[in-house]
């Protein structure tokens, strides 16, 4: 098709246009194959991962709605053993680790709906021990914890989400003990909650979802007060649930947020807490999100869940754009979803939470074929290249 009297100029083009067509192929192929476990069938809201038994590998807690929560251990390769722990009754609806009493490892804060929340401890090895403590009310109904270290004293606080309750902020006295702070955030349909530095000035603000109004940031003092920005992003209709992660590259925390009414958006930080609606619409009805970079590209992508329509793919082209992969994880029923690299191969795997009597809940591991070496102009030649 091609000889040496065709110009250069054509070749050297035609060359470019086939490497940006593989580059973008390449780049948004995400290959997910499921590892054939039944990591329990109980409502599973949710899951939280990390090295809970000191061997440098992700283990899983996971709460069960209609049975005793359980913690999962990995051998390293993403092939998780359950415990044996039951810990606390039926009802569990959200977990969180991270290390509450100063001593290195991963403890857990786990909310109940219609029971007391409840901090379990570990001891080094992976199990966990109930430290005593009845947080909230039995009339409160716990859906999500974040936990953070809101008031600068160097140890991690609790921030719960209450189902027709306003959210309750939770602090620790270093050790492990929660007191309640008195503070009381957003009103009484908040739907989820995220948190992170979002003013650049080094503590802990809150993104707020609303399901009856706009949503609301709320900046935090320095001293664990938390101000509300007197922003109105989205919709006022919808439950929807929000995600941090720097989505365009600027260094700051965006926010990626699903609603149950309409499509996802995507609202960009200035850097100073302020955000920017981008315009985007994404799939519609969404429920969780999951914020990772699946494609190895250096850049947070996302899979959001739909109970009954999959749940797809969204690939981000690193200024906060997101395309549709064209791809579902699981099927139907998956009510919970978080990543992580659970067989050491430094690509984040996928678990999906579901629904009793669905199959139980799954993870998928990431065989997604990454480049090894950064793609480089240097190296295009085109065909018939004079010297």
């Amino acid at each position: 098709m091609f000889n040496k009297k065709t110009p250069y100029a054509l070749l050297q083009t035609l060359s470019l246009v086939l490497l940006f067509i593989f580059a973008y192929v390449y780049a948004t192929t995400v290959v997910l194959v499921d590892s054939d476990q039944n990591l329990g069938d109980g409502r599973t809201f949710s899951i939280a991962l990390g090295d809970v038994d000191g061997d440098n590998d992700l283990d899983a807690f996971i709460t069960y709605y209609i049975q005793a929560n359980k913690v999962w251990l990995n051998d390293g390769n993403g092939t998780f053993t359950d415990s044996g722990q039951s810990l606390g009754g039926t009802s569990g609806h959200g977990v969180a680790l991270g290390d509450l009493d100063g001593d290195g490892d991963l403890d857990a804060f786990v909310v109940f709906n219609a029971s007391f929340d409840k901090v379990y401890l570990n001891d080094g090895s992976g199990v966990f021990l109930d430290n005593g403590q009845d947080l909230g009310s039995t009339d409160d109904w716990g859906t999500f914890v974040r936990l953070g270290d809101i008031d600068g004293d160097g140890d991690l606080d609790a921030l719960v989400g209450l189902y027709q309750h306003a959210n309750r902020v939770w602090v620790n006295d270093g050790s492990g003990n929660f007191s309640d702070s008195g503070q009381r955030i957003g009103g009484v349909d908040s739907g989820g909650m995220t948190i992170g530095d979002l003013d650049s000035d080094n503590d802990i603000d809150i993104y707020l979802t609303n399901s009856s109004a706009t949503d609301q940031v709320l900046l935090n003092d320095g001293a664990g007060v938390f101000v509300d920005s007197g922003q109105s992003l989205g919709p006022s209709d919808g439950h929807g649930h929000a995600a941090l992660a720097d989505l365009d590259g600027d260094g700051d925390l965006d926010v990626f947020v699903t609603n149950s009414m309409h499509g996802s958006k995507i609202f960009l930080n200035d850097g100073a807490g302020f955000f920017q609606d981008s315009g985007q619409s994404l799939g519609q009805r969404a429920q969780k999100i999951c914020p990772s970079d699946l494609d190895g590209n250096g850049t947070a992508d996302a899979i959001t869940t739909h109970m009954e329509d999959g749940n797809p793919i969204w690939i981000n082209d690193g200024t906060g754009i997101f395309t549709a992969a064209g791809q579902s994880v699981d099927e139907t029923n998956v009510i919970s979803i978080c990543a992580g690299d659970v067989d050491a191969d430094d690509k984040p795997d996928v678990f999906v939470g579901k629904l009793e009597g669905y199959g139980g809940n799954k993870l998928y591991f990431n065989r997604t074929i990454v480049p090894t070496q950064p793609f480089s102009w240097g190296r295009i030649k085109a065909p018939f290249e004079r010297k």
